[in-house]
């Protein structure tokens, strides 16, 4: 079975090999005179913005899959089990109460 952490690495390792090629692809055009030095740096931040944000919708992406995964299996969320924890220190607290009212 695929773990989230190693899908999340895929995803973004692709992401970043594609913006790799694509910066060589730039620095190429540059170094043939088909884009001024200008323009290559131009086109390598709006290629780094770009794939910043194809990045944080891939982890987005993953995340809300993962969200309703463990929602179709029924699994505890972490406020799930601080309601619990929550809701176990008052039994705690009103047993103890108790006890001490019975002395």
């Amino acid at each position: 079975m695929i773990k989230i952490d190693e899908l999340i690495k895929v995803g973004i390792g692709s992401a970043l090999l594609a913006k790799e090629k694509l910066e060589e692809f730039i620095e190429e055009a540059k170094k043939r005179g088909e884009l001024s030095e200008t323009e290559a740096q131009q086109l390598i931040e709006e290629l780094k913005q770009e794939s910043e944000k194809k990045v944080n919708e891939l982890k987005k992406m993953i995340e809300e899959e993962v969200r309703r995964q463990l929602n179709e299996l029924g699994l505890a969320t972490k406020e799930d089990i601080e309601n619990i924890k929550k809701d176990i220190e008052e039994i705690k607290r009103l047993l103890r109460s108790q006890n001490n009212d019975k002395k």
